[in-house]
């Protein structure tokens, strides 16, 4: 009786198992409605790990009240990740408030200490610094550059028990705190994301030029041209191709002091020969505007300009598949560019310091 019991338990263990592997693979692979199908009845059952991962399925597919229901009864089964995810949610919605509430409830993980580090830096600096010292002694290596980081820029008695631990890179340690702050409607802000990569592009740091470019020319309050195109001239000069096609969408667009349309046109047409995708895009644009700017060879070819952003959109260049989306896309193509903006903006979100976390199978 002993032993058809345990079979039977067993093998609904298996079968469970096999439900949640479905599903999370599922959700991996963006195929959020299968995932929410396969994992749903176990979250229903009471399993922590499978209601947390219904809640980030019902974040993925805009079920905001769903998702935050799912991941509070899986955090109060004690399941830290679930808590840790709320706050991740709210950190980024905007609500530090709830943010801090949750994330406190995960302390215990690495990943918590290093949430706490950033919602602290508005607060109570002393307080963050503790926190990411800590998330950075359990192997966090964002934790430490944002640590070095700080301390580095402002260096208070205090901080002399950080300084052994911050002995290597600095300006790298600048740049990777600087680039966590180019997602204001994240995590960050555009004042942060200057700050720190200022620092490291004044100190020769060429990814830190180019993005500090892309701070100054994005940004809709105080927005200063002059300044993007003077750090992308001195990245493009130290080889960032990337830069190189920011200065020439200035050089084509920008205002009249600085427009240059035919060197601007030269140097994207020689972009694209090196196959960058954010160059082809550019072209797309130009060859599908109502009108051309300036002396150029650039007549309007619709025709054209969708070939050449479907390339860039075909290298997963996001503006590109956007713009597929709203304009190009036919109705037969539309899920497969909206399935591969998803992949893509999900994978970036797991490179960041911040990503929500799940068990794997």
């Amino acid at each position: 009786m002993k032993y058809t019991l345990l079979m039977v338990l067993l093998i609904q263990t298996m079968a469970f198992s096999d439900d949640y592997c479905e599903a999370f693979n599922a959700y991996k692979e963006t195929n959020f409605v299968f995932a929410k199908d396969k994992v749903n009845a176990l979250a229903f059952k009471g399993d922590a790990a499978s209601q947390n991962l219904l809640g980030l399925i019902d974040l993925e597919l805009g079920n905001y009240s769903a998702a935050k229901k799912w991941l509070q009864n899986s955090a109060g089964k004690g399941y830290y990740k679930a808590a840790y995810n709320l706050g991740v949610f709210y950190y980024a919605q905007g609500d530090n408030s709830q943010a801090e509430k949750w994330v406190q409830k995960a302390e215990k993980l690495t990943e918590a200490k290093l949430a706490l580090g950033l919602l602290y830096t508005n607060k109570d600096i002393s307080k963050a610094k503790s926190y990411f010292a800590l998330a950075a002694k359990e192997g966090n290596a964002f934790a430490k550059s944002h640590l070095c980081a700080i301390v580095a820029l402002d260096q208070k008695p205090s901080d002399n028990q950080y300084v052994n631990s911050c002995q290597g890179n600095i300006v790298e340690d600048l740049y990777i705190t600087g680039e966590f702050y180019t997602a204001p409607k994240k995590y960050g802000s555009y004042d942060k994301a200057i700050y720190y990569l200022k620092q490291a592009a004044d100190q020769g740091h060429v990814k830190a030029m180019n993005l500090l470019g892309e701070q100054y020319y994005k940004r809709r309050i105080q927005r200063d041209e002059g300044l993007a195109l003077e750090y992308f001239v001195k990245a493009s000069a130290l080889g960032n191709i990337d830069a190189k096609v920011n200065a020439a969408w200035i050089y084509y667009v920008g205002v009249q002091w600085s427009r240059k349309p035919k060197k601007g046109l030269a140097e994207l047409k020689e972009a694209v020969r090196l196959n960058n995708a954010k160059a082809k895009y550019y072209m797309g644009l130009l060859y599908s505007r109502a009108q051309t700017i300036g002396p150029d060879t650039i007549n309007r070819d619709p025709i054209k300009g969708l070939e050449y952003i479907k390339a860039a959109a075909s290298q997963n260049n996001p503006e590109a598949m956007q713009y597929m989306i709203d304009n190009g896309a036919s109705a037969q193509e539309l899920n497969k560019y909206k399935n591969k903006l998803i992949k893509y903006n999900s994978d970036q979100e797991k490179a960041r310091a911040l990503h929500f976390l799940h068990d794997g199978c």
